[in-house]
């Protein structure tokens, strides 16, 4: 049973929309504790990389999430040193769930809770649907929702709709260290471990920003500008 819960949320000069992410948390982080009232503590880390605009004053509006600051420019080393902040409280890996999100992203209130519903049904791992925060340009737009149906058992991976129990985190080797892919690399591992249960759900949906120019190389904007082009395989973006 989950009694410990981690949330990592990397950000890279998103002070435009950080407020709105903290926000959304910190009302998932409430429903969790009506949801659930035996989860002894949830930890919110906000893992400030390279920041050169207003995040950290934003941030500093939040006292009850914990800022820690990283000059890595990689969203991976970013994530893993949100993640080792937070393993280093000695918590029962078992026990401890980790989720991840994006600083330009909204989860839902429900999304902590869903998770912990997840793993207390088994799941190590819990891999979420992502939404567009707002409409997209043409051809993307139906080029997203054609290649995007929020259904159970999806095959695509984001990091900023991600759970994972600590225990298998660790036995994983963690998030890789990469500026970006880090996401569908950790989910390729627990699909190679075998044992590992992973629940692909579109119950908990995240709203995240639908920029064209985006923090990561080869990230999430790159792939939205790709559905611009006609010549796209979806089998071949199956990551995004």
């Amino acid at each position: 049973m989950i009694r410990h819960v981690g949330v990592v949320v990397p950000a890279a000069n998103e002070a435009f929309l950080l407020d709105r992410c903290l926000r959304a948390l910190r009302a998932s982080r409430s429903d969790l504790h009506r949801a659930h009232c035996y989860v002894v503590r949830t930890r919110i880390v906000l893992v400030l990389d390279s920041c050169t605009d207003a995040s950290a004053a934003i941030a500093a509006g939040y006292p009850d999430i914990e800022v820690i600051e990283a000059s890595v420019r990689s969203v991976g080393r970013a994530r893993n040193a949100g993640v080792q902040h937070l393993l280093r409280s000695g918590v029962r890996a078992s026990e401890h769930w980790l989720a991840n999100t994006d600083a330009d992203s909204q989860v839902p209130t429900a999304w902590l809770a869903g998770m912990v519903d997840e793993a207390d049904r088994g799941a190590h791992l819990v891999i979420g649907t992502v939404t567009p925060d707002s409409r997209l340009p043409g051809v993307v737009d139906a080029a997203w929702h054609a290649r995007h149906p929020q259904r159970d058992d999806h095959p695509h991976v984001h990091g900023a709709n991600f759970g994972i129990r600590a225990d298998a985190y660790t036995a994983l080797g963690g998030w890789p260290l990469l500026t970006t892919g880090e996401d569908q690399t950790l989910a390729d591992r627990a699909r190679a471990a075998g044992h590992l249960r992973i629940s692909r759900t579109a119950r908990l949906p995240v709203r995240t920003s639908v920029r064209l120019e985006g923090r990561a190389p080869s990230g999430f904007s790159s792939y939205l500008r790709d559905l611009g082009h006609a010549d796209v395989c979806p089998a071949e973006q199956n990551a995004a």
